[in-house]
């Protein structure tokens, strides 16, 4: 046997991407697995702070890695040993992400509620709502409106799961992007705003 066949090279490390399914798995499954990353992101961000304080770095770099996985992404860029201040700032930013996340999706809802169901929860009159006076119009205008939002809310669940992936590489693994800090902070800034003049609003 020859000494390059007997000599294997260091393994490298892959850059936390979407796990490479069948052809039935499709664009459903993909969807539903960002919408569990989402969704779940708040709990598991919790639960990566309590496995530090429990166990320790590697606790919560385990419980990163899984999230990771329930959405759909590969974890092998994130590192076996990372600081502990590290994991928990990991952790307060996937809760900061996670609470952007259930707002959107509180967003669909109330978008639901007054998109398709629009007749059943709001009494007339109608005179000064989208597509009024009558109830017809008001109601598809609203049905209309309501495609709107699940677009825009889905491609802003899209960027915001992308976005946090890409935060867990920086903090806890081996892939450091220059762009992401900035950006997410951006997006956190632009988040807060837009939430606090939603609710002077309400």
């Amino acid at each position: 046997m020859s000494r390059a066949a007997t000599t294997s090279s260091p393994p490298r490390a892959v850059a936390a991407g979407p796990v490479p399914g069948g052809r039935g798995g499709g664009l459903r499954r993909t969807a539903g697995r960002r919408l569990a990353y989402g969704l779940g992101l708040l709990p598991a961000s919790a639960g990566v702070m309590t496995a530090v304080a429990i166990s320790g770095p590697a606790g919560g770099v385990d419980a990163a890695r899984r999230h990771l996985v329930c959405g759909g992404f590969t974890p092998s860029s994130v590192r076996d040993r990372v600081r502990g201040a590290r994991v928990m700032v990991h952790g307060v930013l996937g809760v900061v992400v996670g609470l952007l996340f259930w707002w959107l999706a509180w967003m669909a809802l109330l978008a639901t509620a007054r998109g398709p169901f629009y007749g059943f929860v709001v009494a007339g009159p109608y005179d000064d709502a989208w597509g009024g006076p009558g109830l017809v119009g008001a109601w598809a205008a609203h049905a209309w409106a309501w495609v709107g939002v699940l677009v825009v809310v889905a491609l802003l669940w899209w960027g915001l799961a992308a976005l946090h992936v890409r935060l867990t590489e920086y903090v806890l693994g081996t892939r450091r992007r220059r762009w992401v800090l900035p950006v997410a902070a951006v997006v956190v800034l632009a988040a807060v705003l837009l939430v606090v003049g939603w609710a002077r609003q309400i």
